[in-house]
Order: C-alpha cells, then sequence, then structure tokens
C-alpha cells in the first residue's frame, strides 16, 4: 500500500473515530437531558393531580370523575390496587390505547423509560392512600412523540454535519498528503536519476518553512555533496596514483631494456641499471605502502590512545634522527613533562614526516618547540630553508603535492606525507597549521587537546 493511501485511511479512520465518538456524546446526552426532563415534568404532574385528589375527595366525587381533570393528553392513569389489579384506567384516546409497562403494585415511588412496537413511554408510580383509605398505586404514563421526532432530527443533523466536515476532510487530506510527499516523491526521482545516469543531482529546496521535510532534503544535498567530493577526491587520486607510478615504472622499464641490451657487456651500464631500478622500486614501495595507509583510513583511523609524555616524545625522536641523518635538532621548551592522552606510535609518525620534509628543504637546524598554550597542548617544526610559496600554501596538505617536484623525486619525495600527519592529527580531534615565508623558513604546528 503506497504511503499516500496510507495517509488517506489513517486520517479517514481516526476522523471517522472521532465524529462517532462526539456524535454518540451528544445524542446520548440529550436523550439522557430530556428523558430526566420528562420524567421530572411527569412527576410535577402526577403530585399535582394527588393534591387535586386530595382536595376533591372531601366532595365525596367519584374517582373516574375525580382523575379526568388531570388526564395528560397524550398519556393515561391507572390505579392499582395491592394485588395488582387495574382498578381504574382513563387515557383520552381509547383507540389507540397506550400500552403499559406492567401492572405491578408497588409501595416505592418509581419512574423510566420503556419502549414498545407503538414507540418510546415515560411512566411514574406514586402510592397513595385511596378514598377507602387503602394504599394503591397512581400510574401515570405518558406518549414521547416529540422526543423520539426530536431524536431523529438530532440523528439527521449529526449525519448531515459529519458529511459536510467528511467531505472537505477528504480534499484536504489529498492535499496534504499531495503536499507532504512531493518532496519524498522528488527525493526519489532524484536518486532514481543518480542511479541511472551516474550523475550526482541534489533536489530543489522549495520550502521556506525549514520544517522536517525540508530539513531531510537539506540533508540529502549535503550527502549529495559529500559524496560527489568524495567521488572527485577518488578521481583524483587513482588520477594521481597513476600519474606517480607511471615515471618510476617508466625508469625501470628503460633501465630493463638497457640491461637487456648492453648490461651483460658493461660493468658501468650494469652497475647503473640495478641501482636506478632497486632506486625507483624502493620509491615505488614506499609511495604504494603510503597510498594503503590513506585508503586504509580514509574511513577512520584506529587510535590506541594512552598518557603520554610529548616532551620526551620529541627528544626521543630528534635523537633518533640525528644518529640516523646526521642532522641538528634543538627541542625548545619550557615544559619539563607534558602529559597528553595521544597514540604515541602515530604523533610520532606525524613528528617523523614533518621532520623528515624539514629536513629536505632546509640544511640548516631544525627547531622542535613544545609547549602549551590555554587549553591545547602543541609542538612546532620550524626549519629555515626555502620557504614555501604563498598561493602553494593551501595545498601542501592535499595528496601527491609537491612545491618543488624536481627536488621532490630527488628526495624520494612523494608528496603523501603531510597528508597522512593532517588524518593522523584530524583523528586526535587536534589541527594542524602552516606558515612560511618564500626563502627564508617554514613553520608547521600541530595542536592537541590537553586531557590530562
Amino acid at each position: 500500500m503506497k504511503i499516500k493511501n496510507k495517509i488517506y485511511l489513517f486520517s479517514t479512520v481516526w476522523l471517522l473515530l472521532i465524529l462517532l465518538i462526539i456524535n454518540s456524546s451528544i445524542y446520548f446526552l440529550f436523550y439522557k437531558v430530556t428523558t430526566n426532563g420528562e420524567l421530572e415534568r411527569l412527576k410535577r404532574e402526577a403530585i399535582h393531580i394527588i393534591d387535586g385528589m386530595n382536595a376533591d375527595s372531601a366532595k365525596k366525587v367519584d374517582a373516574i370523575s375525580l382523575l379526568q381533570p388531570y388526564l395528560p393528553s397524550n398519556g393515561m392513569i391507572r390505579i392499582i390496587n395491592e394485588n395488582s389489579k387495574v382498578m381504574i384506567r382513563q387515557e383520552v384516546d381509547s383507540t389507540k390505547p397506550i400500552p403499559a409497562l406492567n401492572t405491578k403494585f408497588e409501595r416505592k415511588e418509581s419512574a423510566g423509560i420503556y419502549e414498545k412496537n407503538e414507540g418510546k413511554f415515560a411512566y411514574i408510580k406514586i402510592p397513595i392512600i385511596w378514598n377507602d383509605g387503602k394504599i394503591v398505586s397512581l400510574e401515570m404514563t405518558e406518549r414521547l412523540d416529540s422526543l423520539q421526532e426530536n431524536l431523529n432530527m438530532l440523528k439527521n443533523v449529526l449525519v448531515i454535519a459529519s458529511l459536510l466536515v467528511l467531505i472537505p476532510s477528504f480534499f484536504a487530506g489529498r492535499m496534504l498528503s499531495k503536499l507532504i510527499l512531493k518532496p519524498v516523491n522528488s527525493l526519489i526521482q532524484t536518486m532514481e536519476h543518480i542511479q541511472v545516469r551516474g550523475i550526482f543531482k541534489k533536489i530543489p529546496l522549495e520550502n521556506k518553512s525549514k520544517d522536517e521535510l525540508h530539513k531531510m532534503g537539506s540533508t540529502f544535498n549535503k550527502m549529495i555533496d559529500l559524496l560527489h567530493q568524495n567521488f572527485e577526491k577518488q578521481q583524483q587520486f587513482v588520477s594521481d596514483a597513476s600519474h606517480e607510478l607511471r615515471t618510476p615504472l617508466t625508469v625501470i622499464e628503460s633501465y630493463a631494456k638497457l640491461l637487456k641490451r648492453w648490461g651483460m657487456k658493461k660493468q658501468d651500464v650494469l652497475e647503473e641499471s640495478v641501482e636506478a631500478i632497486y632506486s625507483e622500486a624502493v620509491r615505488m614501495k614506499g609511495m604504494t605502502n603510503q597510498m594503503l595507509l590513506l585508503a586504509n583510513s580514509s574511513a577512520e583511523w584506529s587510535l590506541e590512545t594512552n598518557e603520554s609524555d610529548l616532551v620526551r616524545l620529541c627528544q626521543v625522536t630528534a635523537e633518533q634522527l640525528e644518529k640516523t641523518y646526521a642532522r641538528n635538532f634543538r627541542v625548545i621548551t619550557d615544559e619539563e613533562k607534558i602529559v597528553v592522552n595521544i597514540d604515541e606510535q602515530k604523533i610520532k609518525q606525524v613528528l617523523v614526516v614533518l621532520l623528515d620534509n624539514a629536513m629536505k628543504y632546509s640544511k640548516d637546524s631544525i627547531d622542535i618547540i613544545v609547549g602549551i598554550q590555554k587549553e591545547k597542548v602543541f609542538f612546532s617544526i620550524q626549519d629555515y630553508g626555502m620557504g614555501i610559496p604563498k598561493e602553494d600554501i593551501q595545498k601542501v596538505f592535499d595528496r601527491f603535492f609537491r612545491v618543488d617536484k624536481a627536488r621532490s623525486r630527488e628526495t624520494g619525495g612523494t608528496g603523501l606525507g603531510l597528508s597522512i600527519a593532517k588524518q593522523i592529527i584530524d583523528a586526535h580531534e587536534g589541527d594542524i597549521q602552516l606558515e612560511s615565508e618564500e626563502g627564508k623558513w617554514t613553520k608547521v604546528t600541530v595542536n592537541l587537546p590537553h586531557f590530562s
């Protein structure tokens, strides 16, 4: 069943139930109030009869003549003795006798409504002392034709009123469902368009009320934007990776051909070719490892955090690189110890990436500055080398971007290190910033939350 039909059915059923409850309440309330009013009126008339009978009994008028003046125009009066026998029965129209409820004598006052084939009737029974001194039951009964007519009229009015409510409500329900389902149908059509043509498309947002449907459309458009961005990044990644891998493969292929032709005869060609092939193979291995790391981390980095001393981590990393590359690193800090919750191995990986970049583009000493600022801890890597052009600063964290491509190839750079470093810092809920002045210096600062 379509949602539109469900809305029709649901709204119609609920409206019918509500109308049924309201109409039933009105009907029974009117019936109750009206019948109570009739019984009260009948009781007053019965009391009036009793008072009149008491006054006339002193005149020794016969019983039938006594009751005649008080006979209701649309009813009857009966006198029932203790043996439940009808002593007197008086009614206006004997051709249309009123069906009695029963002929049972009752010593207590009673009143009520009963229904026969001829219609509804109201009655009241009151025990009285008859002129012979015995207790009898005065029964007064009256037709409720006017009540029945009023009830029938009320029933017709309620039915007509319900129809007057249901008909416009039905059309209003159709319009409402159409209005509600319009963005949903637009969403379905857009998704089908994307599925068939493979082209990302957003749905138009015409609703200015900022309701849930507008929010749904806005969320869908944001999702499409994100998918489009990721798709473009994926295409760019594949294109860049293909381009980057083509060069070392071409070099390897060229030297392999050179080996095939001259390598066995010329020792210098053999050595040069083997060295070039090995160098490019190592570079390709590093590049593919970094590409795999980026691909695996695109979803989410898995961190194993623990309390670590950031000052010591920077000092140990600097000492290790000093021994490996015979370079000078200075760790500058005012703190003896800075304890933070981090994945130590991954933050060390960031340090190595940043220091490796600094070494490639600077021959001078490299500073590592560690400290606390407000609610964050930071470490900065500053070199005094060639710097980065202002227009390239925003691009340095893009995959495969290299400021000096020729120099990067000589030093084995792939353009992936800073992109990996940024993802690691993002996973730590930190941020990484780069400042540079071309020809003078470059400074990369990493800020981390101070959880400890």
